[in-house]
C-alpha cells in the first residue's frame, strides 16, 4: 500500500510555482474575451491533476524551466522575455504544454467564450460536418498492410 493520498502532489513547491508560471506564460488571461489564464486557480488545479498522469515528462520540462530561471537569475513570468526566448520551441516542454492546453479548453468559462454550450458531449452529442470521404480512396485501394497473427 502507498503512503500517498489523493490530495498529495508528486511535485515540489518549487516545481508547482514554476508550473503555474509556465501555465500563465502559455495562456495568459484575456480581458477582451473575458477568459482567465491557464494559471487560474480552477484551471491550475486541473493541470496539477492531469500532469500527474505524465509525471516523468512534466518533471523534465519543469527541471528545464528551473534551470533557465537559475541561469537568468530571475523567475519565470509572461513579461520575462529572456526566459520566454530561452524556452520557446523546446521539445522538452511539449508534454507540459499539451497538458496545459487540454485543461484550459476543458474549463467551462473558456468553452462559453468560444460560443459553445458548456456541457458534456453526450448524450446530446454535437453535429459534425461531413468531410470528403474520397480522400481515403488511396488508403482503401492499398489493401492489407498488416500481418495476421
Amino acid at each position: 500500500m502507498t503512503d500517498t493520498i489523493a490530495t498529495d502532489s508528486p511535485f515540489t513547491e518549487d516545481e508547482l510555482r514554476v508550473l503555474r508560471s509556465l501555465a500563465g506564460m502559455v495562456i495568459p488571461p484575456n480581458e477582451e474575451y473575458r477568459v482567465p489564464g491557464a494559471d487560474d486557480d480552477l484551471i491550475f488545479a486541473d493541470v496539477i491533476t492531469t500532469a500527474q498522469g505524465n509525471e516523468t515528462a512534466v518533471r523534465q520540462a519543469l527541471q528545464l524551466a528551473i534551470t533557465v530561471e537559475q541561469e537568468l537569475g530571475a523567475t519565470l513570468s509572461a513579461t520575462n522575455t529572456h526566459a520566454y526566448d530561452r524556452l520557446e520551441g523546446r521539445s522538452e516542454l511539449a508534454p507540459l504544454v499539451a497538458v496545459i492546453l487540454q485543461c484550459y479548453y476543458r474549463d467551462d468559462r473558456v468553452i462559453v467564450s468560444l460560443g459553445m454550450e458548456a456541457r458534456p458531449p453526450f448524450p446530446k452529442g454535437f453535429q459534425v460536418e461531413q468531410g470528403d470521404w474520397s480522400m481515403l480512396e488511396a488508403v482503401q485501394q492499398r489493401g492489407k498492410i498488416w500481418r495476421d497473427v
